[in-house]
């Protein structure tokens, strides 16, 4: 019965954060989850493996999924684009068990899959996000929260 109801009516927007907090900017994927807890946004930290989620996004059947990684795209520190699926090979920065391209290419098979990436500047141990990426975060929360994460440029190769 609340499968019915859940299909008719609701929309479930999935986050995905990827990334190593130990490693200042890495982290910032796991920081915009955490920060968008108790929004209308299902949230998952998947941290450095996030493989091991493809059951679990599975089981909660997103309608979205938006995953946010920090990504060596060479361009200032706190720049944000969203990567085509096509431009991605595998920028991440290294921090995955798997390619990126082969978690993407899983999540796409469950849901549309939009991948926002935000340059770091700073990945040295036991630091903070740098103010740039801080700011970068706070950006992407803002505009995720009122669902206008679509304006965001657009990398190009």
């Amino acid at each position: 019965m609340f499968e019915a109801w859940r299909t008719q009516y609701m929309f479930v927007n999935l986050l995905l954060g990827i990334g190593n907090d130990l490693l200042g900017d890495d982290g910032v994927g796991p920081f915009i989850a955490e920060k968008l807890r108790g929004a209308d946004w299902q949230v998952i930290n998947a941290g450095i493996v996030p493989e091991n989620f493809i059951s679990p996004i599975r089981k909660l059947k997103p309608d979205r999924i938006i995953i946010v990684d920090a990504v060596h795209m060479n361009l200032d520190p706190g720049s944000i684009r969203i990567i085509p699926h096509g431009a991605i090979r595998d920028l991440g920065i290294g921090t995955h068990q798997l390619p990126m391209t082969f978690f993407i290419e899983q999540c796409a098979i469950i849901a549309p899959v939009i991948f926002i990436g935000i340059q770091p500047g700073c990945l040295d141990p036991d630091t903070q996000l740098s103010p740039p990426v801080a700011g970068a975060a706070s950006e992407l929360l803002n505009l995720l929260r009122e669902h206008n994460y679509e304006e965001l440029s657009v990398l190009i190769d």
